[in-house]
């Protein structure tokens, strides 16, 4: 007989173990395309439409998802190849940047799509960004070379207005058309304006 005031532990372990044992169930299968499909037309044949937005919610995403899976397997493929490919392709070049035929050169853009019938190369010269015209927000107006660090570097002491100096006033706020009433003011120090 047990003590009515003793709990008995192992019965209590025994028990749990068991119950944990009846909550292990095996994880629900995602179901198939053809069983989608099946429902798909089932809640068509019912005409319940809600039904039939559920089941093309599940059948799209079930798509969607093997898709994915099947995109990121040749993605990985891919991937694993990256380096013999550059190691070949870098293995052409060499030789030619080597002997100084691309001295000229900045670089070189290869670029093969295989639905096209030939490889396209650019061989690339740095050049200063063209200007642009025309209407429409930045970068419209006039360049002028010097940047604001420098003109601040010479003029930043000299007063702005309300008595603090450029530098305070450049510091003071990062706002756009506070910053470029600065950069004006500064161009007119250096007479470029």
């Amino acid at each position: 007989m047990a003590d009515k005031g003793k709990v008995n532990v192992e019965a209590i372990v025994a028990q749990a173990e068991a119950n944990a044992a009846k909550a292990v169930v095996a994880p629900a299968s995602e179901p198939t395309e053809v069983e989608l499909m099946a429902e798909l037309e089932a809640a068509l044949k019912s005409k319940n439409f809600k039904a039939v937005a559920a089941a093309s919610r599940k059948l799209d995403t079930a798509v969607k998802l093997k898709e994915k899976v099947e995109l990121d397997e040749k993605r990985k493929a891919l991937d694993a190849m990256i380096d013999s490919v550059k190691a070949a392709i870098s293995g052409a070049v060499k030789p030619l940047v080597d002997s100084g035929k691309l001295d000229a050169a900045d670089g070189i853009w290869y670029s093969y799509d295989f639905g096209e019938q030939a490889p396209v190369v650019r061989l690339m010269k740095s050049q200063p960004k063209a200007r642009t015209s025309g209407s429409g927000g930045g970068g419209t107006g006039k360049k002028f070379d010097i940047s604001t660090d420098d003109m601040l570097s010479r003029h930043g002491q000299e007063e702005f207005k309300d008595g603090i100096t450029l530098q305070q006033a450049y510091e003071s706020s990062t706002d756009k058309n506070w910053r470029f009433a600065i950069r004006k003011s500064l161009l007119k120090k250096e007479g470029l304006i």
